[in-house]
């Protein structure tokens, strides 16, 4: 029978044997040993049935089986619905028309990579060691029903549907899409035409996909449909891809993760693996990867079924999380935020887009009522940082985390899954005779030197002038 079990579990069952025999002076005739064996594991198992449901751990009085509202911000991973704008109403403005929606949004909910879909699966060689250490170790300190939650665990996605659209992605854009039909009927309960709405994506599935579940919400059919095909070179929502001067002074620089290797160094990290390890049970502290693995786990299964908890959520305290989101916010604020200079410079062009786009509509030349871009995190982040959202006045860094709590550089604010901005241009009677607004995950956007989130375009021109002037990609040949 042992030749036909799973590598991981033939590893375990040797361990729990070699553990047995550690604690019991087990007998030396052959047979004898496997009828102590039997007999025991039998008696361990009557236990674990009738005895196990009512020990009492010494963490009982929480359980993370048991919340109502976990926490749920995880960065890039977070699950949309959870930070999207409930409300959902006409856009009306007095006096005022709008003219054109334009969208830049991130992909919906998606599968890991191959890699991180593998150390998916490492984990259930950790399930058998965790269960021994609460039950028969006494140590630990997970609640019964955690526990359980985590006995009945398997890993739920293979290598074949690496970073592919999810199920809950498609909802997640199909959604979106009707959400915006109800706040803006005039411009988008049209028919579909190419002259009328202009759809654009990367060349990837996810982000295919993603513009089709739109367009599905907002016309009731993809039937018809004919979308341009991807450019594979694109330097509107690519920009970064292709940017020599950017891929040298970031991607490939190492001083790029350098506060963030100094944060997991950091007393906060030896903390979060010390409890970690201890909720679960161990004497000795898990590796950094196995946590990791934890933690990629408990993100992308809430996001995949985001009214169901994952069980791998519950060996992480509400504290632990935030510690590990700021980990995530400090990378990203280094890799595409305002730490570097010329992160500012590469995101521009979807900026300049829209500014350019408005600027049309305001001389009275004709444009699609719809705009509608879907691309990266990445995108979306060095975007941000070129029309300064998300900017605080004080840097993140390593050492800062308890003064940056309420930082405005939060990933899972500005990048969840399915993360957008919007901007809608009016035509207005009166002394402004346009105005614009913008959304951020739907929600609007009171931005300085606006009315209640209405914005002036004579402000707009005049805020992102220098986007509109001097906005362009031609630095990124200078280094090669």
């Amino acid at each position: 029978m042992e030749n036909h079990m799973l590598p991981w579990k033939k590893k375990l069952t040797e361990r729990r044997k070699v553990w047995l025999c550690q604690q019991y002076h087990a007998p030396s005739n052959i047979s004898q040993k496997r009828i102590f064996y039997v007999a025991l594991m039998r008696l361990c198992l009557l236990w674990v049935v009738l005895v196990a449901p009512f020990v009492v751990c010494e963490g009982e009085n929480y359980c993370y089986a048991n919340l109502s509202n976990p926490y749920t911000m995880f960065s890039t991973y977070t699950p949309y619905e959870y930070v999207r704008e409930k409300q959902v109403h006409p856009v009306k403005i007095p006096q005022c028309k709008p003219l054109q929606l334009w969208l830049l949004s991130r992909h919906g909910t998606r599968y890991p990579d191959e890699g991180t879909i593998s150390r998916m699966w490492t984990l259930p060689e950790l399930l058998d060691q965790i269960a021994s250490n609460h039950y028969i170790l006494k140590m630990g300190n997970l609640c019964v029903q955690d526990l359980e939650n985590l006995r009945k665990w398997t890993p739920q996605a293979v290598s074949t549907v690496a970073m592919s659209l999810t199920s809950q992605g498609y909802k997640d854009m199909y959604k979106m899409a009707q959400r915006f039909k109800i706040r803006f009927p005039s411009l988008l309960n049209k028919s579909y035409h190419p002259d009328l709405f202009e759809v654009q994506f990367t060349n990837t599935q996810r982000t295919t996909l993603s513009a089709y579940a739109f367009i599905d919400g907002i016309f009731g059919t993809t039937i018809n449909v004919k979308l341009p095909r991807p450019n594979p070179g694109d330097k509107l929502l690519k920009p970064h891809s292709r940017c020599n001067a950017w891929i040298q002074e970031v991607d490939k620089n190492e001083d790029t993760l350098r506060e963030k290797m100094a944060f997991d160094s950091s007393e906060h990290m030896r903390s979060l693996i010390q409890a970690v390890s201890t909720r679960l049970g161990f004497k000795h502290e898990l590796s950094h990867s196995y946590v990791d693995s934890m933690y990629i786990t408990c993100r992308f299964e809430k996001a995949w079924r985001v009214k169901e908890l994952s069980p791998w959520c519950a060996v992480f305290s509400e504290e632990e999380l935030k510690i590990l989101e700021f980990r995530d916010d400090l990378k990203y604020y280094y890799f595409l935020g305002y730490a570097n200079e010329i992160n500012k410079k590469v995101g521009c062009p979807p900026a300049k887009d829209f500014l350019y786009r408005f600027s049309q509509l305001e001389m009275g030349d004709a444009q699609p009522a719809g705009v509608f871009y879907f691309s990266h995190d990445t995108v979306l982040q060095l975007f941000f940082t070129s029309i300064d959202i998300g900017k605080d006045e004080v840097p993140l860094t390593h050492s800062n985390f308890e003064e940056m709590r309420d930082r405005q550089w939060r990933t899972s604010i500005l990048t969840p899954f399915a993360g957008n901005f919007a901007a809608v241009f009016f035509k207005c009677n009166g002394n402004e005779s346009h105005k614009v607004q913008f959304y951020l995950r739907e929600k609007l956007l009171d931005m300085d030197g606006c009315d209640e989130g209405l914005c002036d375009w004579s402000y707009i021109k005049q805020k992102y002038n220098s986007i509109i002037k001097k906005c362009n990609l031609d630095f990124c040949e200078l280094k090669r």
